[in-house]
């Protein structure tokens, strides 16, 4: 049933394994830049066959297949002697010469975990062998016995007739086979088991913790900084049955080597298998590298040479989840509110329809979607919406009657045959009070405000796109340090003595709510840069401070520097330089004494130095701005042309 997700998920990899050598792991293939040889751009292409280990009984034998081809018109060169090394996790698995009358090395593979010097045509080291397409060679050794990633050197040798080589030339090549190793655990409901599938190396270990809800293991990586830009994302499939109750939440926190990955490093999947839920970590390389151990070097360092990974439940989920359609065309973003969903609590429903871009563009909305909004129930239908929007948004809202498990899922979707679903588990709740507006206990307590109050009245709702990814960014970037959460508290003091008042006006002014959301479309882009800022930074107080200081520059530009324009125009002055240096000087304070608060660990100090630091930058921008305007408007106006 995972042949409709997996492939999406790896999409990216085949995207640049197929392109790019250097910075290849092609699933199944993988094809090298080319190379200039004998007047020709020449190139080669490794394919390992099947490229999912879980496939293999259902087809022929595995095969290896090696060419050599003229990139101008993809015709495969012939009379090529190669030297074909392959390895994996370091160890030699294939060294072998072959001659090959079309160009084409073609394996007919016996995967064999035992066999430690691979066998040739039933010998070991044979010299030179001769192959072709339609004469292939027998090879019994440990290649595709596990999955995992294969290094596959080709070298053409200085014997080649079909081109003149001149000297040996080395490729290469990355090729992925996936395959899933399955894992016994010890769960309430008895023994069962846990399986892992991961597009890289086999799993070393795997711990179930049915006390703490949470699923570790660990995968072995090479660290070394010559090695991690060439790889493009980690992709790896945790799959668990949907009985297993102590897992079977709404949303999940996932980890790698101890730090916790954002939320679209996790993927829900619950289409692909009734029974199974499957969830997947892809990690792609900006965030490999910042979770990379500190002192990385040569595959041994303080992680041992492996990525931790770790799943664990979360109480509250985290929204908006992100569900691929059947085949991968659509991206069904949802969010609902309650975050903890329980009986008898009306519980809405946001979501929107994307076109779902595989390759890492950037998924867009679908005006004018439509698709049914069905819940169900141990196979039962409990709820079904018709909903229509043209601008690719919709709400809903529905009370669950009892506590359970749910599925819910969009069906349809643009009259297509493509669906996307998640099973959401509800709580039992006090349903009495929830039937009136003095609800009591916990369930209550699940209904506070997201404190973007008046961003939630320009877009309608806490439960939108947008005012998710301001939460986020607050809940997930600037809270997890002590500078952020210092700043935020003093923000918050500040915010909310007007912001409530401001909220409702505003809701009751349309012209004022389409005015708030243009101005704080900006201010996404510049969250978005101070978002890169902390993560290619390795996160903490030092990205924190980072990321702060690209977003309060951006600010002062974007936001601060017209109004400062409009004062000076208005009072007819020209901003001074000393006025710019004086403003640079102080955010240049601010951040030294925001440094001294840090390492003395005074809270209420930070609580002082953090927003002084943001004032003062962004208005440090904000006056060096105007003052370069001015500065290039006066010379203009002598004539000059800058």
């Amino acid at each position: 049933m995972k042949q409709y997700l997996a492939p999406c998920l790896v999409a990216t990899l085949v995207f640049f394994g197929s392109i790019l050598s250097a910075y290849g792991q092609g699933v199944g293939t993988d094809k090298s830049f080319a190379a200039t040889i004998d007047g020709k751009q020449v190139s080669v292409e490794a394919t390992l066959s099947p490229n999912d280990l879980d496939t293999l009984q259902k087809s022929q034998q595995p095969t290896l297949l090696i060419r050599t081809l003229d990139t101008s018109n993809n015709a495969t060169i012939a009379g090529i002697d190669y030297h074909v090394v392959v390895t994996k996790e370091g160890k030699t698995l294939l060294d072998q010469e072959f001659h090959s009358t079309d160009g084409i090395v073609f394996a007919k593979l016996t995967p064999d975990k035992n066999t430690n010097v691979a066998q040739v045509n039933g010998q070991v080291h044979p010299g030179r062998v001769s192959v072709s397409k339609s004469s292939p060679v027998a090879i019994k050794s440990e290649i595709m016995s596990s999955g995992g990633l294969y290094k596959i050197s080709v070298t053409l040798q200085r014997s080649t007739t079909g081109l003149e080589v001149g000297q040996d030339q080395t490729f290469d090549l990355f090729v992925t086979v996936s395959g899933t190793q399955d894992f016994p655990v010890q769960t309430s409901e008895g023994n069962q088991k846990i399986d892992v599938k991961t597009f890289y190396a086999d799993i070393s270990s795997l711990n179930y913790d049915k006390t703490a809800n949470s699923v570790s293991f660990s995968m072995p990586f090479d660290w070394s900084p010559s090695y991690v830009p060439q790889v493009p994302v980690v992709h790896v499939e945790l799959e668990f049955p949907k009985s297993m109750k102590e897992l079977q939440v709404n949303s999940y926190r996932g980890y790698a080597n101890g730090h916790e990955l954002p939320i679209d490093a996790l993927i829900i999947d619950d289409y692909s298998s009734e029974n199974m839920r499957i969830v997947h970590f892809v990690i792609n390389n900006q965030r490999l590298t910042s979770i990379a151990p500190s002192g990385s070097g040569g595959g041994s360092n303080g992680s041992n040479g492996t990525i931790d990974f770790a799943l664990k439940t979360s109480a509250e989920p985290k929204l908006p989840l992100d569900l691929l359609s059947t085949t991968q065309k659509y991206l069904w973003e949802l969010s609902w509110g309650p975050k903890v969903i329980a009986s008898g609590v009306p519980t809405t429903f946001v979501m929107n329809i994307q076109n779902n871009q595989a390759t890492g563009g950037t998924s867009t909305l679908v005006e004018n979607a439509a698709f049914d909004f069905v819940i169900t129930k141990d196979g039962q239908e409990v709820h079904r919406q018709h909903l229509t929007s043209g601008i690719g948004t919709f709400t809903d809202q529905y009370t669950f009657p009892t506590a359970g498990s749910y599925s819910v899922e969009a069906q349809k979707i643009n009259g297509e045959n493509e669906s996307a679903k998640i099973d959401v588990v509800v709580l039992q709740g006090n349903n009495t009070s929830a039937n009136t507006n003095n609800n009591t206990g916990s369930a209550q307590q699940t209904t506070k405000p997201s404190g973007c109050l008046i961003a939630t009245a320009a877009f309608g709702s806490e439960l939108t796109p947008q005012v998710q990814f301001l939460r986020g960014f607050r809940d997930d970037y600037v809270l997890k340090s002590l500078s952020g959460s210092a700043f935020i508290n003093t923000f918050n003091t500040i915010y909310y003595s007007f912001s409530p008042q401001v909220a409702d006006y505003e809701r009751e002014q349309p012209w004022l709510q389409t005015t708030v959301k243009a101005a704080l479309y900006p201010l996404f882009g510049i969250l978005m840069a101070s978002e890169k800022t902390f993560a290619s930074s390795g996160g903490g107080e030092v990205g924190t401070i980072l990321a702060g200081a690209v977003a309060s520059t951006l600010i002062g530009t974007v936001y601060i520097s017209p109004l400062t324009a409009g004062v000076a125009i208005a009072a007819k002055k020209r901003i001074k330089p000393r006025i710019v240096v004086f403003a640079a000087i102080a955010a240049a304070c601010a951040l030294a004494a925001t440094l001294v608060a840090l390492a003395i660990g005074s809270d209420l100090a930070l609580t002082i130095t953090t927003p002084a630091f943001v004032i003062t930058l962004a208005g440090s921008a904000a006056l060096a701005i105007v003052r370069l305007v001015q500065i290039t408007r006066g010379k203009r106006q002598l004539g000059y042309n800058p």
